[in-house]
């Protein structure tokens, strides 16, 4: 019995000997290499393709980066800058004047809590032109034709020029969800097209400046029958349109480039929005207060 076991015990022995055997072990190892081989070239394809694909995405982020950067420089440097500055200096001027002469502009504040048809108005109370028909050639009527023909002309004539030329391209203007949110329909509907794309603000603002511009060559033919144009713009919702292009390229700017930063006046503007409550408050009070006294 001893003697089989032990011949069965040689017998395994000789069997893992031959199981270890260099070459048996060469070719197996030499399998081994090669799949692990495979499987790091696999590995590795799988890593450099997921590279590859986020560098593409990176590649198409920093592309479509730079594309509106360069977008949002071109609006500042050839439209919404300049437009923004033209604008401004054109209110300036004529707050100027109006506050010289003592005319008054509470009407801007009027259409600002009322809203409405109250938007759309001349750019002078008639009632304080009306003087300078009568008589043409006093200091005052003077003065006014000269303002109008010096100092006022140049800005619109460049701010004319500037919408003629890159409205169409150059401004990013709110969706019309986005501006009937923030104006009624009444505000913003144009009284001579009935119609409420924003573009109609802009162009209403060009036909006043030609219509100015045959009053003042009517002027140069002594034809004084005229002070100032019968189109009427909605001031303060072109001035709101001029300072949100404005206001969103600079923001835009410093989004792609850190060093930008972005003056913007919100204390006037939280102040503006606190006296129109206040004013809006009141004038619901009054008009309850009719409703009341029509029913008595």
């Amino acid at each position: 019995m001893n003697v089989t076991n032990m011949a069965e015990q040689e017998s395994d022995n000789e069997d893992l000997f031959t199981v270890l055997d260099p070459e048996f072990m060469a070719v197996l190892v030499g399998l081994v290499t090669l799949v692990g081989s495979a499987l790091g070239y696999f590995f590795q394809r799988n890593r450099e393709r997921h590279e590859e694909a986020e560098a593409d995405k990176q590649k198409a982020y920093d592309l479509d980066r730079q594309q509106a950067l360069n977008r949002v420089r071109t609006q500042l440097s050839v439209f919404v800058g300049p437009l923004h500055r033209l604008y401004k200096t054109q209110n300036t001027v004529l707050s100027q004047y109006r506050l010289v002469l003592g005319q008054n502009s509470d009407r801007f504040m009027i259409a600002l809590s009322e809203r409405g048809r109250k938007h759309w108005m001349q750019v002078f109370v008639q009632g304080d032109l009306d003087p300078y028909i009568d008589q043409p050639m006093s200091l005052e009527a003077q003065r006014y034709r000269n303002m109008i023909s010096r100092r006022l002309k140049p800005l619109y004539t460049r701010i004319r020029e500037l919408i003629l030329a890159h409205a169409s391209d150059l401004a990013d203007m709110p969706t019309q969800e986005e501006w009937l949110e923030k104006y009624d329909r009444e505000s913003v509907t144009s009284p001579y097209l009935g119609s409420i794309n924003i573009s109609v603000i802009f162009d209403t603002f060009t036909a006043w400046t030609f219509e100015f511009d045959d009053i003042i060559e009517s002027w140069n033919e002594n034809d004084f029958s005229r002070m100032q144009p019968t189109t009427e713009v909605a001031w303060i919702i072109c001035n709101d349109i001029v300072d949100t292009l404005y206001d969103n390229a600079k923001m835009k700017e410093a989004t792609y480039n850190k060093h930008v930063k972005v003056h913007r006046n919100l204390v006037q503007q939280e102040e503006q929005t606190s006296f129109l409550a206040s004013r809006r408050g009141v004038m619901d009070k009054m008009a309850d207060s009719t409703i009341s006294i029509t029913t008595l």
